[in-house]
């Protein structure tokens, strides 16, 4: 296994979809049609694409808010199953990838955490008389990945030591009566956040505009959209004037 089929997995086991029925075959790896159009225009589809010999094309469907790439080609769903051991419908369980090197286990990481969950920003907890920065705004990155799949959250556990950064668990928790379990580990420390940056990374803009407005202004508000902080980091727009437009 390669790189790119490591992170592809990674992709696979965050956004991705396999399907296989009497008379139906489909692949898919779906995403955000705002907030991630440009990741997959610009990442999946052309890796992709070299990673498979293949001339897939993005879809868009506006209706659902969602692009992707689907593929309904029975010998390739096939092919692309035995090939990488992937397991369809929910991803309760599922066939963890045998990684070798640092650099797959960086890869497959990156694919994970670029399409499943992000890096998110918080304000401090601690009460004082007067508002400070730190209890104001949202100045401390959160870096979290989550799942249903038990194993796959104790697989990526085990990963991030291996590769020695310090992850812990969020309690397991519903989120409403009818959902799965998810399972959830952060890394919020200095250290490991700086770290991820730098050893391993995001290719989404999802992820990096929200690194480089916090780089840019010491803090990066919640709740901001793509566009929003691509305005904010081109200079199209102020942070007091997007703050109070998000109130």
């Amino acid at each position: 296994m390669d790189d790119n089929a490591a992170e592809f997995l990674g992709w696979y086991l965050g956004d991705g979809c396999l399907s296989i029925t009497k008379n139906h075959y489909e692949f898919a790896l779906t995403g955000d049609l705002i907030e991630e159009f440009t990741f997959y225009k610009e990442v999946v589809v052309p890796k992709f694409n070299r990673l498979f010999d293949k001339k897939v094309e993005l879809k868009e469907y506006p209706s659902v808010e969602v692009c992707g790439v689907y593929i309904f080609e029975k010998d390739f769903v096939k092919s692309i199953q035995k090939e990488f051991n992937l397991r369809g419908g929910k991803k309760l369980e599922v066939n963890l990838p045998k990684l070798e090197t640092a650099s797959q286990k960086k890869c497959f990481l990156r694919g994970l955490f670029d399409t499943d969950e992000s890096i998110y920003f918080c304000k401090s907890n601690v009460k004082t008389k007067n508002p400070t920065f730190c209890n104001t705004f949202n100045y401390k990155p959160k870096i979290k990945v989550a799942t249903i799949s038990k194993d796959l959250m104790e697989y990526v556990f085990n990963l991030l030591l291996e590769l020695g950064f310090s992850p812990r668990y969020y309690a397991p928790r519903r989120q409403r009566i009818n959902e799965n379990i998810m399972y959830s580990i952060v890394m919020d420390t200095t250290p490991n956040v700086g770290k991820w940056i730098t050893e391993i990374g995001f290719k989404s803009p999802k992820h990096n505009t929200k690194i480089e407005v916090w780089k840019k202004f010491g803090y990066c508000p919640p709740h901001t959209t793509l566009k929003q902080r691509t305005n904010l980091l081109n200079g199209t727009v102020n942070m007091a004037s997007s703050m109070k437009k998000r109130e």
